[in-house]
């Protein structure tokens, strides 16, 4: 009777990972249209890109800024998770299933120049202008958490002129 032996590793892709950008300037949301669609839901995505490297050769965060810059042109402050999704059934026919993780961030600098060859367009959209586009409710509920997230602390007691020690004004 011969013993069961373990397969080799495959190296077919079972699943994908897409990271995506939601970049807010001043009340309004950068959305774009891609030539390729990598988010499901329409014709408004967010930029961003399908990871294809292996683990650990390269930082998500640095890969997603620079497709940022590279699609849209413009640069952004610090990235924070605000969402994710599961879909089945990727277009490349290369995984069976993509969790899409959407990192939500501040508008930082540069000039909105959206790449012809990989863009159609890119605009940006307050929250209104979003609902009546009809994007994804997994987009609203990214933009909810992020401006949940991001909201702003209450204001700080303005400082006298010297501190107060033991909690009491003199």
């Amino acid at each position: 009777m011969s013993m069961p032996t373990s397969e080799p590793p495959s190296s077919v892709l079972a699943y994908q990972v897409g990271v995506f950008v939601l970049v807010r300037q001043r009340d309004t949301y950068l959305l774009v249209r891609p030539r390729v669609p990598l988010l499901p839901g329409g014709l408004h995505s967010l930029p961003g890109l399908i990871l294809d490297s292996n683990s650990g050769s390269n930082v998500v965060e640095s890969q997603l800024r620079r497709a940022l810059l590279t699609q849209a042109g413009i640069a952004v402050a610090e990235l924070r998770l605000v969402g994710s999704h599961a879909g089945r059934g990727v277009q490349s026919g290369a995984g069976e299933a993509r969790l899409n993780l959407i990192f939500g961030s501040e508008y930082c600098s540069g000039i909105l120049n959206p790449r012809a060859d990989e863009l159609l367009g890119a605009e940006w959209m307050n929250a209104e202008q979003l609902s009546r586009a009809g994007v994804p409710e997994y987009l609203l509920a990214a933009v909810r958490e992020f401006e949940t997230s991001i909201a702003p602390a209450s204001a700080p007691e303005p400082a006298g002129r010297f501190p107060r020690l033991f909690g009491k004004p003199r």
